[in-house]
């Protein structure tokens, strides 16, 4: 009989036809106890819960009926000794890297052998979608990296992580060496989850986070690279203030899109181009990754151009 605490796991069997909306849903949520999992494509799909008491399971549960009522959930409880905790988490948060930067879960902190070129970030495997594995995510870091190992120049560049969650994306920039960055987020408990994350990561400080919306976070004519990794819902009807936020030049890099709303999501912020930047020449480019997609917009200023 051990003697250590015990913290909690639920499980469910989800329909196949609702994945989707509690993905979207939990992915707004940081930090988050959730995480859905999926062993093969040819698996059905559970979503664990893991929680340290008792009534922070009930209400979770209670919070998940409410959000979608249609959902008939009964879910299985079992209680869990910290080492199956920590292990349960090693299941589905690992260790992945883009090129030069490596994204390393706490665990595997003194286990991961980081290349001597390599740019570790440490997460925390505890928070289940703010570890940096999500799809979308990993679509802005590449993005980033492309970026970072281009011929671009990159002296006093302003880079802004809007709608940060966990600030992996802003620690990743300040990992590869970009100097002035900052993170926002509407949500206080996520920016102390970036100040959280800081904690483990002290060789990247120098991070601005701050609780701020998609207007107050985006002063005009501020940004050179603006990374927005948040969904089509709330990208759609801020495209004006996001544009305009925009150096003369500057990349812009939108995530957090299913693959079935890219093209509305890119027509729409080409024709706010044309009417806020009609002078400047607009360069797009869109990658997938599983059922997600990103767009990257590359502004270059025409020498007459003002911004409307």
């Amino acid at each position: 009989m051990t003697d250590a605490p015990l913290d909690l796991k639920i499980s469910v069997q989800l329909p196949n036809d609702h994945v989707e909306a509690l993905e979207s849903y939990f992915y707004e949520c940081e930090p988050n106890p959730w995480v859905l999992i999926q062993k093969t494509v040819a698996d059905p799909y559970y979503l664990n819960g893991y929680f340290n008491q008792e009534d922070d399971c009930t209400q979770a549960i209670a919070d998940i009926k409410e959000k979608f009522p249609q959902l008939d959930l009964s879910f299985n409880k079992e209680k869990l000794v910290a080492t199956e905790w920590q292990n349960a988490y090693k299941e589905y948060v690992k260790p992945w890297n883009d090129r030069l930067l490596h994204w390393v879960p706490l665990w595997a902190k003194e286990t991961y052998s980081v290349p001597e070129e390599g740019r570790p970030i440490y997460v925390d495997a505890g928070m289940a979608f703010g570890t940096g594995c999500h799809e979308t995510t990993q679509l802005c870091a590449s993005r980033l990296v492309d970026f970072f190992l281009s011929d671009v120049t990159k002296d006093n560049l302003t880079m802004v992580d809007a709608g940060c969650g966990s600030g992996i994306l802003a620690l990743s920039a300040r990992a590869l060496g970009f100097q002035s960055i900052r993170g926002f987020d509407n949500d206080p408990d996520a920016i102390k989850v970036c100040h959280d994350l800081l904690n483990h990561n002290p060789s990247l400080n120098q991070i601005e986070f701050s609780v701020d919306d998609l207007v107050s976070g985006l002063p005009e004519d501020s940004i050179d690279f603006l990374m927005a990794n948040i969904q089509t819902n709330i990208l759609l009807p801020f495209a004006e203030p996001i544009i305009k936020s925009l150096h003369a030049s500057a990349h812009l890099i939108l995530s957090g899109i299913l693959t079935k709303e890219i093209e509305l999501l890119k027509l729409h912020y080409l024709e706010k181009l044309n009417q806020l930047r009609p002078n400047a020449k607009i360069l797009t480019d869109s990658r997938e990754k599983g059922e997600w997609s990103d767009l990257k917009i590359e502004i270059i200023a025409c020498e007459s151009e003002k911004i409307i």
